[in-house]
């Protein structure tokens, strides 16, 4: 092994590594001999282990083409960042818990007198008795949550969502969200058929018959997308009902009264439940956007240009301190948080 190179690296950053164009030729194309060098290197200073994974993470992020990566070198290191991720919550003091409050509403007849003078009006009162579920996730917190049906839903973080059941035998279920959530919505009836769910978003409403999909709503954005089964979206502004079929994506904005309807694949849309997030091709404005409504920074730029670039990548969803890195070495900028707010500066 050579000892000169060991002394080299001993003292780089993540950053550094990711800057050295022997370190990224082994990440892109590793023979046997670069391989073997580094697991050495990591044996000797296994304080520099978090950074070569770092450097790996960030040079496979920024070069997204996966045709000149080896896939089982990738899924080994996301299989291996998976298992860091209670400790990186950890780390930020993110307490990874759903805030449930159930309330419960209940009418009682006591007397023979109630009962003798049940009226067609109180029954229609008791039909339409209600429990309301609400649940909330905080920035950088991921829930996955199962509602009184047991439907699944994995809520995103600074999201929420409150839903209520009524009528007879609760078959009527609505509910709003804010923020994003990806849905697996429960058979009810034993006819195979699905009992209704509605669907609350800022800017419309969703009506499932049954489905897996995943909604975006923030600000005046919807952004839904359907994986499997059947969804209408009703009451948007000056539009008319909007059937959806398994593989569609759309895209409305309630100010612009802009829509557009395209097909994606699903992993650019739900991996975020895989903890991942994908950036193609993206406007740098909406990275910012990204990084206030996950991670809760405002941003401040030195330089309004960098808004007119865009940005390609896939990271790790909970590891800001990476993405940062990331798109540092992208635009050749200085990324610095103070009091909440990303300090953005120009090299």
């Amino acid at each position: 092994m050579n000892q000169s190179l060991f002394n080299k690296y001993k003292s780089f950053s993540s950053k550094d590594f990711a800057a050295d164009d022997d370190f990224v030729r082994y990440v892109c194309h590793p023979t046997e001999a670069e391989s073997l060098f580094w697991e050495t290197f990591c044996y000797i200073f296994p304080e520099k282990s978090r950074d070569v994974r770092e450097a790996k993470l960030l040079i496979q992020a920024l070069q997204p083409d996966h045709s000149e990566m080896f896939p089982a070198e990738v899924e080994s290191l996301w299989n291996d960042l998976s298992t860091k991720q209670n400790e990186i919550f950890s780390s930020r003091q993110v307490e990874n818990k759903v805030q449930p409050a159930l309330v419960k509403k209940a009418f009682l007849m006591t007397t023979v007198v109630l009962l003798s003078c049940l009226s067609g009006a109180l029954l229609s009162h008791l039909l339409k008795s209600e429990e309301i579920f609400e649940y909330k996730t905080g920035f950088e917190q991921v829930a996955t949550l199962f509602l009184p049906d047991s439907s699944k839903v994995i809520l995103n973080a600074n999201s929420s969502i409150k839903m209520w059941t009524s009528g007879w035998l609760k078959k009527k279920r609505e509910m709003t969200l804010t923020g994003e959530a990806n849905f697996n919505i429960k058979k009810l009836s034993s006819s195979g058929r699905y009992h209704k769910l509605l669907v609350h978003t800022n800017s419309g409403t969703i009506e499932v018959t049954g489905t897996i999909f995943n909604v975006f709503s923030r600000g005046s954005k919807t952004k839904v997308y359907l994986k499997e089964g059947g969804i209408k979206l009703n009451h948007l502004p000056d539009l008319p009902v909007i059937l959806m079929h398994p593989g569609d994506y759309i895209q409305y904005d309630v100010l612009d009264k802009t829509i557009s309807k395209n097909k994606v694949a699903p992993e650019k849309i739900d991996s975020w439940t895989l903890n991942k997030v994908v950036f193609d091709k993206t406007p740098f404005s909406d990275v910012l956007s990204h990084l206030k409504q996950i991670h809760g920074l405002d941003a401040v730029l030195e330089n309004k240009s960098l808004l007119d670039k865009s940005f390609t990548g896939i990271l790790p969803a909970d590891d800001l301190d990476l993405l940062l890195k990331a798109l540092e070495e992208a635009f050749d900028i200085s990324m610095s948080i103070k009091d909440n707010t990303l300090l953005i500066t120009l090299k």
